[in-house]
């Protein structure tokens, strides 16, 4: 797609939605972060219909094992109608910096994490797909990118198929380069559900892999 363009839903409602994964550190440099902070816990990506064809979608990300309460929060309320965020925040507190920020969205095209995550739910590219985030009260250019078919053994012993996409920041020229990663792998199910999500920044990868569902009884 050009930049700045984003299909339309596919008139699916707004469905409330909530997933709970477990989380480790990736890369070396996450490693040894991981000496001196907490280097796995619990996250959570919450979809919630708030009315007027609107979401609430957040991505927290949390440790039981914090001494110093560390976390990371993205969310966004989203129009379904255009996949389009209305207004992104973010907060976090890592390696001793807290920081947040809001900020409403003008700007067609741009895409936070928590509605990123969304968009590429309701609308897997096929081919790369120019656009901008929204991260910490900036906007950058990124291609999302897919990367094909790959096959995962889930800890309950199911096999499951998984679409691989990753969002990259881009050159160039007279704007900042985004840092930070985002990829996703989701089922090929009807719900296009996100199994294994991997954000990276401040150095360190956050890779977060869905719980298994617990059976009543």
């Amino acid at each position: 797609l050009a930049a700045g363009s984003l299909a339309l839903a596919q008139g699916r409602p707004p469905q409330n939605e909530e997933f709970h994964y477990d989380w480790q550190l990736r890369n070396i440099l996450g490693t040894i972060a991981g000496l001196f902070l907490p280097n796995h816990g619990e996250g959570s990506l919450t979809f919630k219909a708030t009315g007027n064809g609107h979401l609430q979608s957040e991505l927290t990300i949390t440790s039981s094992a914090a001494k110093q309460g560390e976390y990371f929060r993205y969310g966004s309320e989203i129009d379904t109608r255009t996949l389009q965020p209305i207004r992104a925040w973010s907060s976090y507190s890592w390696r001793g910096e807290t920081k947040s920020k809001s900020s409403t969205i003008e700007q067609t095209g741009v895409l936070d994490i928590a509605s990123g995550i969304y968009s590429i739910r309701q609308n897997p590219p096929d081919k790369p797909r120019r656009l901008e985030i929204w991260s910490d009260g900036k906007i950058y250019p990124v291609l999302v990118l897919p990367l094909g078919l790959e096959s995962r053994r889930m800890e309950d012993g199911r096999k499951v198929d998984l679409r691989h996409f990753s969002i990259r920041g881009i050159d160039t020229p007279d704007r900042d380069k985004w840092k930070g990663k985002l990829d996703l792998w989701l089922a090929r199910d009807e719900a296009a559900t996100p199994v294994e999500i991997l954000l990276s920044r401040n150095l360190a990868d956050v890779h977060m892999e869905l719980k298994p569902v617990q059976s009543a009884g």
